[in-house]
């Protein structure tokens, strides 16, 4: 048994899982998958007397964490008694408390640990002692952005965080008109993606984007940038920095990196715009085969690379290729679901793609079958396009949904995978936009103001039943280091490449 309108994932002793806010996976899916928002989910904190006849049932029927919850909750539900003249003189405090009570719902109902730490009982405590740190009356928005932020962040997921308008209009692909020569100024300059500070100075190198500058100049995930055109990169600040890598397409800069080894090393290079296609394709030879490969790069998971992929599959298979190579190196994922639809144009019927778990009981929440997917989530899922043998390429920027296709194609013997292991990125999140209906003491409605979160839902399992994210990564079945050069790389130039060659030559 479970409190379910409490919109907690409290549980029995027995562990029944609590029920979820209504909308239901394939409404999720069909929504992500033709880039709507999600419906947002109702707030239902209880009111005090709720939560009095939740705590008159059996203690027994609650595991302890369950139960310190729900006191949690009571004591916030009398905390808010002695706002409410506070409330009444200032509208704005009722309305930024709704939104921290629905940013915390959210979480509530819908919020995956990977970790298995997650306690019920302390993200009850957050709500009060979020409002209480704020001297019960928050007043001014962007105030309310930030105490939502920051609880969000107390459950130490990475993925999990909250989103103010300018970043969740961003994060759903759907910039504000305002934000659109912005946009296109961010994406103009050598495609550095920058972690923390650092030890012995600068800033560390998470990776390059795919098909960028840095790339090609041969830039690596682990080095430490150290300077910015002779600007020393450990005086500026995150956004400083990234002011300096940036700039007019074409301009010139001048960075001073640190391998990991203690290496430094000096590169020029110019800046560019950097949205890049989602497919680059061409066709590679070695000297010993009569006929080429089709390779096919895909820069990220989205509707527009499951198209293009799907064209270049149908090409190799018209021109009876030498086999497919899929080059998932430095592909930072996407959409979830796109990837389960690429998988799908390789797989034959019957072959399981991919398994989400969700709930503290990590229980199978969904499973995805090749030939078996719903029509209504993936209308233009056409089945497999070719029985060509696969190479799949991938490094330790290979991550998120880009392991779901090489997880599915390797699990089911369908793709050798050839290069790095992967990142290890295997959990779901989902975007939920702050509600707008939830009725105040005054009976109107708090406006929907277009923040929202980014939540880890669910984690996922390769065919095989392997778990990404605790194992770290998938292994590859052929190891080789090396990075696309200039964005078409050719056998003569890219170890990886040319060792997938091989390998489907041998095949052939």
């Amino acid at each position: 048994m479970a409190a379910t309108h409490l919109g907690l994932q409290l549980e029995a002793r027995a562990q029944v899982p609590v029920g979820r806010v209504a909308v239901s996976y394939e409404e999720q899916t069909r929504n992500r998958r033709q880039h709507k928002r999600p419906a947002a989910p109702p707030s239902t904190l209880p009111s005090a007397d709720e939560a009095d006849a939740l705590l008159d049932l059996d203690r027994d029927l609650f595991t302890e964490d369950a139960w310190q919850g729900m006191q949690s909750i009571r004591a916030y539900a009398a905390y808010l008694d002695t706002l409410e003249e506070v409330e009444d003189e200032h509208p704005a405090c009722t309305a930024n408390r709704l939104l921290l009570e629905h940013t915390w719902q959210v979480v509530a109902n819908e919020f995956f640990d990977v970790s298995g730490k997650f306690s019920q009982a302390a993200w009850a405590r957050q709500l009060q002692a979020t409002l209480q740190r704020a001297g019960g009356c928050i007043e001014r928005r962007a105030e309310a952005y930030a105490a939502a932020k920051n609880m969000v962040a107390t459950l130490g997921d990475k993925y999990t965080d909250f989103l103010a308008p300018s970043q969740f209009a961003r994060a759903m692909n759907k910039p504000q008109p305002r934000e659109r020569e912005y946009l296109a100024m961010q994406f103009t300059g050598v495609g550095l993606q920058l972690g923390p500070r650092a030890r012995g100075g600068g800033w560390v190198v998470e990776g390059p984007l795919a098909g960028s500058p840095a790339e090609e100049a041969g830039i690596l995930g682990g080095e430490a940038l150290l300077e910015i055109d002779f600007y020393r990169a450990d005086l500026l600040a995150a956004a400083e920095v990234e002011s300096l890598l940036r700039g007019p397409a074409s301009s010139g800069v001048l960075l001073k990196l640190r391998s990991r080894d203690g290496v430094q090393r000096e590169l020029y290079m110019e800046r560019r715009p950097l949205p890049q296609p989602a497919v680059r394709e061409m066709r590679v030879l070695l000297a010993s085969t009569e006929r080429p490969a089709a390779y096919v790069r895909l820069h990220y998971m989205g509707s527009e690379t499951t198209r293009q992929l799907a064209a270049a599959l149908r090409r190799a298979e018209a021109e009876r290729s030498l086999g497919v190579i899929i080059d998932l190196r430095n592909n930072p994922g996407g959409v979830f679901e796109e990837a389960i639809a690429e998988a799908a144009l390789l797989l034959g019927d019957g072959c399981k793609i991919v398994e989400t778990v969700r709930g503290s009981g990590a229980t199978v929440d969904a499973a995805f079958w090749a030939g078996r997917l719903s029509r209504e989530v993936f209308p233009d899922a056409p089945g497999r396009l070719t029985a060509l043998p696969v190479v799949v390429l991938t490094n330790g920027r290979t991550a998120s949904a880009a392991e779901v296709l090489a997880g599915a194609l390797q699990g089911n013997h369908r793709a050798v995978l050839v290069g790095e292991r992967t990142f290890g990125k295997g959990v779901v999140q989902y975007y939920f936009p702050s509600a707008g209906d939830r009725p105040q003491r005054s009976g109107s409605a708090a406006p929907a103001d277009g923040s929202g979160l980014k939540v880890t839902v669910a984690k996922y399992l390769t065919p095989g039943g392997y778990d990404v994210s605790a194992s770290g990564g998938l292994m590859p079945d052929v190891a080789c280091s090396d990075y696309p050069h200039g964005g078409l790389p050719t056998p003569a130039d890219d170890r990886c490449i040319a060792a997938a060659l091989s390998l489907l030559a041998r095949h052939g």
